[in-house]
């Protein structure tokens, strides 16, 4: 005779899910709030004539956080618990738009776009045009 956990309640599925996404809210808060600071405190720095290295600190907290989100996801579908799993995927679809989007920020911030270098023209309005055949040719422009 094998025993069984009561099933779970609707009431209580959505409400669990509910206060595990305000706690991961907060986290989240806390640390865009602390990597924020850290930024605000580079702008105090002098500034290197080269761009800036690549900064990985908001890819891995980021990744790290929705790492730990896509496993209580995990953990609440094998136990049961559908609305709070539910949630919990969503926060970590969300959290991993979010890491991606500062992946790319930082990624473009440590790679400019190198200004195109100046091509001397080509037109048909730079060249000599010779009219005659073996005589002096007329150039614009003098």
């Amino acid at each position: 005779m094998t025993i069984s956990a009561p099933p779970v309640r609707t009431g209580g599925d959505i409400l669990f899910g509910l206060l595990l996404l305000a706690l991961e809210g907060v986290l989240v808060l806390i640390a865009a709030f602390t990597l924020g600071m850290r930024r605000w405190a580079e702008g105090y720095d002098p500034r290197p004539s080269a761009p800036p290295p690549m900064d990985w600190a908001p890819v891995l907290i980021f990744g790290a956080i929705t790492g730990g989100v896509l496993l209580l996801a995990w953990a609440m579908l094998r136990g049961g618990w559908s609305w709070t799993a539910g949630g919990q995927f969503l926060a970590a679809a969300l959290l991993g738009i979010g890491t991606l989007t500062f992946g790319i920020q930082e990624w473009s911030r440590a790679h400019p776009a190198q200004p195109r270098p100046e091509v001397s023209p080509t037109s048909s309005e730079s060249r000599c045009v010779c009219t005659s055949g073996g005589g002096p040719c007329e150039c614009p422009g003098g």
